[in-house]
């Protein structure tokens, strides 16, 4: 048994709502704390604290009747928690969230760790990425240092003319500048670290996006043997270094049998929702385990299974078999881009897999 009862969630979308179920079933008592009163985890919660992620003030009397807290996800006043991690303790711990919240550190931090990255520049100014695609003469992802998600705040540009008509000379954001890589797959790797640095890692997912939002996982990737395992140990590598506590996901690009990493995510991770239906933990409990002091389990994968976004729509045109689960994330509103649920094909009959 844990010590800890009341488990705090900052964010009040879909994976606080899936954090909050997996509180339940251990029985802990969670507390969310998000800016809209009919937020998706209000509906599954004990309770519901409303302010604004930059109210220190609120963040701090809402941290006192927790025994710990946790996040859903990346955008959120780092020095708010700075301040009430003084207090509480906060997993993921603050510092990953400062790195993944900034793609200049990351990759940075990243390189720093010999892990293997697309080629970046920091850009400051319109005359930064002028004199970048003069000199390269390549084609890059412009993204904004912070604040970006599902394809959010990402520009593609092919030459030096197309920059012209995407920019002005206008003051930009500080960004990054991506050379673009034409890779053959993007795969993802869950995994969780617990208080006692032990690792339990999920089986591989390929992903497809459209439009810079997940669109589909399947599981299990289309990868070599080689390829998972070293997708694995880079996860690991980026956990330790991180002295992480939590559920992590790392997105990789393979070309010509090379992985990339792409990003990291301090946090539970849309290509893991096929755990949920697919193995014997779902990477929602694991979280909750990692963060609380439970005991960690291996995660056994019982069957290859497909997840689907419902992004836009609460219906979908495409027949699944009987074998499928859907999820509906309580949203009251459909909009163009917004998730509003998943749903888990599982394929009968698939060998099952294990990975320690």
């Amino acid at each position: 048994m844990s010590p800890i009862k009341n488990i705090g969630i900052i964010g009040g979308g879909q994976l606080a709502r899936m954090l909050s179920m997996s509180c339940a079933d251990l029985g802990f008592h969670v507390h969310i704390y998000c800016p809209e009163s009919d937020c998706p985890a209000a509906q599954v919660s004990n309770s519901i604290t409303n302010g604004d992620y930059k109210d220190k003030n609120k963040l701090r009397h809402f941290s006192k009747s927790l025994d710990i807290l946790t996040y859903e996800f990346e955008n959120i006043d780092s020095s708010g928690l700075r301040e009430i991690e003084k207090e509480i303790t906060i997993y993921p711990p603050v510092k990953s969230l400062e790195i993944a919240q900034d793609r200049f550190l990351e990759k940075s931090f990243l390189l720093d760790l010999g892990i293997r990255t697309t080629p970046f520049y920091k850009v400051d100014d319109f005359s930064d990425l002028e004199l970048l695609v003069k000199k390269k003469k390549k084609q890059f992802i412009i993204k904004t240092r912070r604040f970006g998600y599902d394809g959010k705040g990402q520009i593609r540009v092919k030459n030096y003319s197309d920059l012209r008509q995407k920019f002005s000379k206008q003051l930009i954001p500080p960004s990054i500048a991506e050379e673009v890589l034409d890779f053959d797959k993007e795969i993802s790797i869950i995994l969780a670290r617990d208080t006692k640095g032990e690792i339990k890692a999920f089986e591989a997912a390929e992903n497809q996006h459209k439009g810079g939002i997940l669109f589909s996982s399947l599981v299990p990737a289309k990868i070599s043997k080689e390829t998972r395992q070293e997708a694995i140990l880079i996860s690991k590598k980026i956990a330790s270094n991180l002295n992480y506590i939590g559920v992590i996901g790392v997105e990789f690009f393979l070309k010509n049998q090379k992985l990339y990493v792409n990003e990291f995510a301090p946090r539970v991770h849309n290509s893991g929702h096929w755990t949920m239906d697919a193995s014997n933990i779902s990477q929602f409990e694991q979280h909750i385990r990692a963060i609380s002091g439970l005991p960690l389990l291996s995660p056994e994968r019982y069957a290859d299974v497909n997840m689907y976004n419902l992004i836009g729509t609460l219906h979908t045109k495409k027949q699944f078999h009987t074998n499928s689960k859907l999820y509906l994330y309580g949203k009251s509103e459909v909009r163009s881009g917004r998730k509003m649920g998943h749903i888990n094909v599982i394929k009968k009959g698939a060998k099952s897999s294990l990975l320690e």
